[in-house]
């Protein structure tokens, strides 16, 4: 009886070891929602920035809509390179892809928080391989 009840203990730990140890890995595998890596750059065969964020994330590119009624034009995120505001998101076609460590989306909260009034539309950090 004792032996049966060790055994069911010791198996009790084992599946919850496994299970957190599943679970983990599997969070791990998730993308992040507002992170392109360099890895996954490579593996979408873009050209350049634009085309990356358009094949991989095009969600950053969109926004909710006008911020007043006295502009209807929705807000667009504003692009910085290696910290530096690089300008609108047109500006994305001109970095080459292969040259780009990670693209991030800073949604309008946090990139207003971070570089200051004027990111209704957020912003998109663009960091290189130095």
């Amino acid at each position: 009886m004792r032996r049966s009840m060790v055994a069911h203990a010791a198996l009790a730990l084992v599946l919850a070891a496994t299970g957190c140890v599943s679970a983990g890995a599997s969070r791990a595998a998730k993308r992040d929602r507002y992170l392109i890596t360099s890895d996954e750059i490579v593996r979408s065969n873009a050209s350049n920035a634009m085309e990356a964020v358009e094949r991989l994330r095009p969600a950053f590119l969109t926004t909710r809509g006008p911020t007043s009624i006295q502009d209807p034009s929705p807000p667009t995120p504003i692009i910085y390179l290696d910290g530096i505001r690089y300008g609108s998101t047109r500006s994305l076609a001109t970095i080459p892809a292969l040259g780009i460590a990670t693209i991030q989306y800073l949604p309008p909260i946090e990139a207003g928080m971070r570089y200051g009034l004027g990111h209704e539309g957020g912003a998109i950090l663009v960091v290189t391989k130095h």
